[in-house]
């Protein structure tokens, strides 16, 4: 990877100062951390200023305020630290039992990296599709995935605000692809950038002009997923539309779109909050 030589240098050097276990590790647990909280920083300034809350806000007239940032980011810092931090470590293993390299030699080109990722969203997304249906189904909604509909109207950060064993069961599945395709941590990594960006996107209740899903037309994004959250029912997949599509789980969301007038903004009818629908 000449082209890189400072990814290349810039790695030898973090392997060379620390061991193998805080850079796999801890290392990878603090880029989770700063990407998911950063990522969220547009999203929540948008709601500060008028003219991208009116016009882009899928669900304007929701306010997410402080009272709601603060029980999440409880709920976020409790499963970040208790949950999420001891399954990256035990990632680690798995993927080093793997084959897993942290070798400076062995880092992959940007190439191999870019079909990887779309591979993994693949591998994830279908996964998740399963998972999260299942999740609707009676006492599985009631007792774990009720939690993360406690936000109707969700934002960036409540993307992993979740009953313990939903991130348990959501953490495999993104774990998922880099086990059967990926071969070093810096494709980790990069996949940690792009899975976290992905959710706290989708997450964002937010629809600009160039959100991915105005750009690329097989992908969900927030307002594919705002549906669901409003809806409690429909659009399961995390990233793309089509296992919705093809399994019709998109009916009352294809729908709604019909229902719509011209305006672009117009708001989402909220169902009830104890509503459970599953399909």
């Amino acid at each position: 990877m000449a082209e890189s030589a400072w990814v290349v240098q810039g790695w030898k050097y973090l392997l060379e100062t620390y061991p193998e276990w805080v850079v796999a590790g801890l290392g990878t647990f603090i880029i989770h951390e700063a990407c998911y909280f950063l990522v969220y920083i547009p999203w929540l300034a948008a709601d500060f200023i008028p003219f991208l809350r009116n016009n882009y806000k899928i669900q304007p007239t929701k306010d997410n305020n402080w009272a709601l940032h603060w029980r999440c980011l409880k709920q976020l810092l409790f499963l970040h630290f208790v949950i999420e931090f001891p399954m990256v470590l035990m990632a680690h293993n798995l993927f080093k039992y793997g084959g897993m390299s942290t070798d400076y030699q062995k880092i992959p080109s940007w190439w191999t990296i870019a079909w990887q990722m779309f591979a993994f969203l693949a591998v994830e997304d279908f996964y998740f599709y399963w998972i999260h249906r299942l999740l609707h189904y009676g006492p599985f909604y009631k007792y774990i995935h009720k939690v993360h509909h406690h936000h109707a109207a969700p934002f960036g950060i409540a993307a992993e605000y979740a009953h313990p064993i939903e991130t348990l069961f959501l953490g495999f599945g993104t774990a998922l692809g880099p086990v059967l395709f990926a071969n070093h941590l810096v494709t980790i990594w990069v996949w940690l950038l792009v899975r976290v960006f992905q959710t706290v996107e989708v997450h964002s209740g937010y629809n600009f002009p160039w959100s991915l899903n105005n750009l690329i037309p097989f992908w969900g994004g927030a307002e594919f997923h705002d549906y669901h959250h409003m809806a409690f029912t429909g659009n399961y997949s995390s990233t793309f539309t089509w296992w919705d599509k093809i399994f019709g789980t998109d009916a009352a969301y294809n729908a709604w779109k019909k229902s719509l007038t011209k305006d672009a903004n117009t708001p989402l009818n909220p169902a009830p909050e104890d509503k459970q629908k599953t399909q």
